[in-house]
């Protein structure tokens, strides 16, 4: 698991200027690696906040889920001042943040 979250972080961190961070969590919001230069403090706060959310994303769809087979593989979250995109994986959770207001190379 640590080389392919190694490998995530590089191939978002080297192809996108407006990449801010980027966090590993294990789906309880434990920090799992962060590349975040504030403290770690932010790192976990931003996990526990996003940890939190997916999990009330994957109820929602399981109560309105009219496929069996369908599950949370993306999402999104833009506000003024920051962007989330959060890759749900079954072993942990790969959150990026991004400057929205600069533009991306993807």
């Amino acid at each position: 698991m640590n080389s392919e979250i190694e490998e995530a972080f590089r191939r978002i961190e080297t192809s996108h200027k407006s990449v801010i961070g980027v966090v590993a969590a294990t789906e309880d919001g434990n920090v799992i690696k962060s590349t975040l230069s504030d403290s770690k403090d932010s790192s976990q706060n931003y996990a526990n906040i996003i940890a939190d959310i997916v999990e009330k994303a994957r109820m929602a769809l399981k109560d309105k889920q009219e496929s069996a087979s369908d599950e949370l593989t993306y999402l999104k979250i833009r506000t003024k001042r920051m962007e989330f995109i959060v890759i749900p994986d079954k072993e942990y959770l790969l959150i990026a943040l991004l400057n929205p207001t600069v533009e991306s190379t993807a």
